[in-house]
């Protein structure tokens, strides 16, 4: 299939015929000859630590403005009369008519009353009283006390509707986000990411690669949550949309900033594995042979090393071992200078983090460029750039995960010390009986694993404005990386706790190497008219888009080396190897039509076409629409004047948005190399491995909204309410196939689901004046029940014995947690003789409920047990503001959820091949010594059952976390020498986790871009620090 189908040169060279006409007019184009006066200014911010450089001043009506330099002063060449518009992110919009040309003083208060706060939405900005749909906004300078390399750090707990989760800690991994409690079964659940205008991709064509956006770009970020607010971006806006604005350039003189941090970080005590001690574990290991010799008929005595328990204490703490306490360090400076024709922002940001494992880290350097030209006040022209190089230490692979590093330390015996004798590891740490362990010290010393990513993200415009109030734009952005991954494992290396025999044999070494690079470029050109006629006003929007994305990938793996001393795969005995290409396309028509009527009834109309590679031949094109409207009645004539309700505006939106997120290929039947023998020779072929679907096309969610906005007492507390009802039809699902088909699979369009919810967003003014106190407190309460599946399918999920953990099942959630029910020990033997069993019981042994009442235990009697999707998310922040001092709080939580600690396959395996939770020292050593009565005996051939998924592995997933405190000092202009302003703080992220769940991090989940089969799940992840930070922010 050619790709370049989807595009028609002829819409195209029309665009850009059209702007070459409009072009060739501009020397032809003027305005009135009213000879030009100067105004100027200065404006403040009612947020005294907050820096006025930057703020826009536009003339209304006209493509024509600047913006305030570092002492917050501007100075315009205007025609008078006129009105400028003076706006800043975060804070409430002022109009001024000016008449002359005497100095203006202009203060703008906090964006806390949302109804002049300037909001960025699709393809362009609204007033917040003028919105007509589910939007969040926030203003990143709120954040600059949170530390850490990845933006979703800073938004925990700051918009309501958004559960970003931080799945682990390892350096440089991506946040989870999900909009709303998105969720699809194979589509993705991530939202889209839009920086400047721009829809991100990134290396996977999935998640856009967010992680490597530097946090000290940005100025603000605005969440679209509502069909009617997304529908703009069409196909790919089903799971919401993020939209990320950097910031603006700095005009009037130079300024120089510098934004520094420094700290350290550690892994709080609270839920480090609570495993067995030397003593503890020796004691363990005395019982384990004694049943054996009581009940198995075994004839050797206990060994040695265990026989006398109490020669041991504390012993070796394996899991404390492979840790450190960590530095990180963030240092960022600013150039902006400019005039009214031109204006520059340049910010350099280098960012290195070292790991709280042993021998891991991340660096990152960063760049970005924001550059535009106004030569006339009708033209103008950008130009963004933003490179980033990134190195990744030992940070992927084997230091996260079941089964890994981690999984290796919490089983080490404790009994065996990290040295010998003679100072050289121990290299194997498992005493009489275990596993063959390496040690997880050396290993993690040993590690070689480097992956350099670079990413540029650029991006050119200009817009002409060839009449009054008309205005043309046309963009070309550009996405392109490239990332190369080596590594090498030494023979003494291994992996730990892997399927092979005891003694573990000796691990040969190996080597890897992969890479790719990947394009991705988007042509965007808009028409955009505005009209204001007496109480009237009118705003169109037209547009056209076109994107494409390729992929290349390459691996290769060596083994069989003759030493370690040469870590390069051309020193292997075996290589193999892999090559591919892939890519999509997209092209796209757009529209928007948003009427006001005096400022009080507001109506906005969107529509989307969108036309993708991925789908069908029957079905490349899928179209988007969507409607709100909004009611300002606090306006009405009726309504009381008073001060108790200062606003109140009702709103309510219907729309559709789309879900592309699915393999480029899958509308295609897709071959794989084969070989087979023909007259006793090896004849090389191919066959197929799934059957296209010429009729596969878009996920669909329609989604209804209804929402409230209120302000009390002249806006000091603040009150936005939504309800939400988002159904998803065609879920795109790959359905087995019969074998005698000769296909393995085909995705079809199959399933429903219901998401629906509740969201609160609560801002308070508490005090004003010399002492203030501010509170921001949001909840969203979701839930979501699977509606159909796949025709003669009651569920997706949940199949094999040591996987399958989660499954959706019509009429419950979406991948709930599937196992069996503990039902605790057969104590004696008139209970085993009266009591339903499995094969392998046995008195002592663990006993599991008979779900489907057969009086038999076996896999049938799997259930679902839990829940993995919080019912409520939170998040509350004060902040205090005393003369020069601040003082921040942000806690975040939720609730309603489980959590399935899968790691308790491991910490509880009865067998004495590795060490347990401390709770395995209870064990049912006979029917006068049953133990608790919840841990099982460890007689052979009985355990198994226990080592399986049961409602035992679930905890509550409630939480309540602290996740920064800080603590800032301004000083003023009046008392620094060279310094304009200045400030410093200190800070504590991730201060305090309250809650019950016993593992080290309750946001912990397997599942990332699109696994909903492996939410909720705990698999021994890298553990999440507690960081202590000092910086500072100084402008020059």
């Amino acid at each position: 299939m050619k790709l370049r189908s989807l595009f028609n040169p002829c819409i195209t060279n029309r665009a850009f015929m059209l702007l070459a006409i409009i072009m060739a007019r501009v020397p032809q184009l003027t305005y009135s000859q009213t000879q030009p006066s100067t105004v100027s200014g200065r404006v403040a911010l009612s947020n005294a630590t907050d820096d006025a450089a930057g703020t826009s001043i536009n003339v209304k009506g006209l493509l024509q403005g600047t913006t305030t330099d570092a002492k917050g002063q501007f100075s315009l060449s205007i025609k008078l009369p006129a009105t400028l518009i003076i706006s800043r992110v975060g804070y409430n919009t002022k109009e001024i008519n000016v008449r002359n040309t005497t100095p203006l003083n202009i203060t703008l208060s906090s964006g806390s009353g949302n109804l002049d706060e300037v909001v960025v939405v699709s393809y362009g900005t609204r007033k917040a009283r003028d919105l007509t749909n589910a939007v969040a906004n926030l203003n990143l300078s709120e954040t600059r006390d949170v530390p850490g390399s990845q933006l979703g750090q800073k938004l925990q707990g700051k918009i309501p509707g958004l559960q970003v989760s931080q799945t682990n800690g390892r350096p440089g991994q991506p946040m989870n986000f999900r909009v709303r409690g998105a969720a699809s079964l194979s589509s993705g659940f991530q939202p889209l990411v839009v920086v400047d205008g721009q829809p991100l991709v990134g290396a996977d064509s999935r998640s856009g690669g967010m992680n490597l956006i530097n946090p000290s770009d940005i100025e603000s970020i605005s969440v679209l949550k509502d069909a009617s607010a997304a529908a703009l971006y069409g196909s790919r806006a089903a799971n919401g949309v993020v939209l990320i604005t950097t910031k603006h350039a700095k005009l009037g003189s130079t300024q120089v900033s510098a934004d520094v941090y420094t700290g350290w970080q550690t892994v709080p005590q609270r839920g480090r594995p609570d495993i067995m001690n030397a003593k503890e574990f020796a004691t363990y290991m005395k019982g384990f042979y004694e049943d054996k010799i009581k009940y198995e008929g075994a004839t050797n005595p206990v060994p040695d090393v265990y026989a006398i328990p109490d020669q041991y204490g504390a012993g070796t703490n394996w899991y404390d071992a492979i840790l450190r306490t960590a530095t990180m360090q963030n240092y960022s400076v600013n150039l902006s200078a400019g005039t009214e024709k031109v204006s520059s922002s340049t910010t350099l940001t280098y960012f290195n983090q070292d790991g709280v494992l042993l021998n891991t880290n991340v660096k990152r350097y960063s760049f970005r460029t924001n550059n535009e030209y106004r030569p006339v006040n009708w033209f103008k022209a950008g130009m963004n750039l933003a490179p980033s190089y990134q190195q990744d230490f030992n940070t992927t692979g084997v230091t996260d995960g079941n089964r890994q590093l981690i999984a290796n330390a919490t089983a080490a015996s404790p009994i065996i010390p990290i040295y010998a004798a003679d100072g050289r590891f121990n290299s194997r740490v498992s005493s009489t009986g275990m596993l063959g362990l390496n040690n997880p010290v050396q290993q993690l010393e040993n590690l070689n694993a480097k992956q350099t990513t670079f990413r540029l993200l650029g991006n050119l415009y200009a817009e002409v404005e060839p009449i009054k109030n008309l205005r043309f734009k046309t963009t070309i952005n550009t996405d392109l990386g490239s990332s190369e991954f080596n590594a090498f494992q030494g023979t003494m290396y291994g992996i730990g706790l892997g399927a092979a025999a005891i003694p573990r044999p000796t691990t040969s070494s190996a080597a890897s190497h992969s890479s790719y690079n990947y394009v991705s470029w988007l042509n965007e050109n808009t028409l955009n008219y505005s009209l204001k006629l007496d109480d009237h006003s009118l705003d169109i929007l037209a547009g056209y888009s076109a994107q494409k994305w390729g992929r290349n990938y390459r691996t290769i793996n060596g083994s069989n080396f003759a030493g370690d001393g040469i870590p390069w795969i051309s020193g292997a005995a075996v290589t193999t190897g892999n090559t591919n290409r892939e890519e999509w396309s997209l092209a796209s028509f757009f529209g928007s039509v948003n009427y006001n009527f005096k400022d009080r009834y507001i109506l906005n109309a969107t529509i989307r076409q969108d036309g993708s590679s991925r789908f069908g031949v029957n079905n490349k094109y899928g179209t988007f629409p969507s409607v709100s409207a909004g009611w300002v009645a606090s306006d009405e004539s009726f309504f009381p004047k008073n001060n108790a309700i200062s606003f109140l505006k009702f709103r309510g939106s219907y729309g559709k948005t789309g879900n592309f997120n699915i393999g480029n290929y899958v509308q295609v039947s897709n071959i794989t190399s084969t070989n087979y023998v023909f007259g006793g020779s090896l004849t090389p072929g191919f066959s197929t491995t799934s059957l296209g679907n010429k009729n596969l096309t878009w996920e669909i969610s329609t989604q209804a909204d209804v929402g409230l906005d209120v302000n009390f007492w002249n806006d000091r507390i603040t009150l936005n309410y939504d309800y939400y009802n988002k159904n998803t039809n065609g879920m795109l699902y790959p359905t087995s196939l019969p074998y005698g088909s000769g296909y393995g699979s085909v995705t079809l369009n199959v399933g429903k689901f219901r998401i629906w919810g509740h969201e609160f967003q609560l801002n308070s003014r508490n005090l004003t004046g010399a002492f203030e106190w501010e509170t921001g407190l949001n909840i969203s309460f979701n839930d979501n029940k699977v509606l159909e599946l796949p025709p003669n399918t009651l569920f997706i999920g949940g199949g094999p014995t040591y996987s399958g953990y989660n499954r959706s099942v019509v009429g419950h959630r979406i991948g709930e947690f599937y196992g069996y029910v503990f039902d605790g020990v057969y104590m004696n033997q008139q209970e085993f003789d009266s009591q339903p069993k499995a094969a392998t019981s046995v008195v002592g042994s663990v006993r599991m409920k008979d779900t489907d009442n057969d009086n038999d235990v076996d896999a049938d009697d799997r259930t679902l047990i839990g829940n993995p999707n919080p019912k409520y998310i939170y998040g509350i922040t004060n902040t205090f503001r005393y003369k020069n001092f601040d003082f921040n709080i942000i806690c975040a939580g939720q609730g309603g959820n489980q959590i399935m600690n899968v790691a308790r396959a491991d910490l509880t395996n009865l067998d004495g091949i590795m060490n347990l939770s401390k709770d395995m020292l209870n064990t049912w050593r006979s029917e006068d010594n049953p133990g608790n009565g919840l841990v099982p005996s460890t007689r052979s051939g009985s355990t198994e059952l226990y080592r399986l998924a049961n409602t035992t592995w679930l905890s509550s997933g409630n939480f309540f976390t602290i996740k920064n405190i800080a603590l800032g000092y301004t000083f003023k202009s009046n008392v620094l020498k060279y310094l304009q302003s200045a400030r410093i703080y200190l800070s504590v992220q991730q201060a305090f986790v309250f809650t019950k769940y016993k593992g080290q991090n309750p946001e912990a989940s397997v599942s990332q871009d699109d696994a909903i089969s492996t939410v909720g799940q705990d698999l021994s992840t890298y553990p999440v620090p507690r960081t202590f930070m000092i910086g500072a922010n100084i402008n020059f």
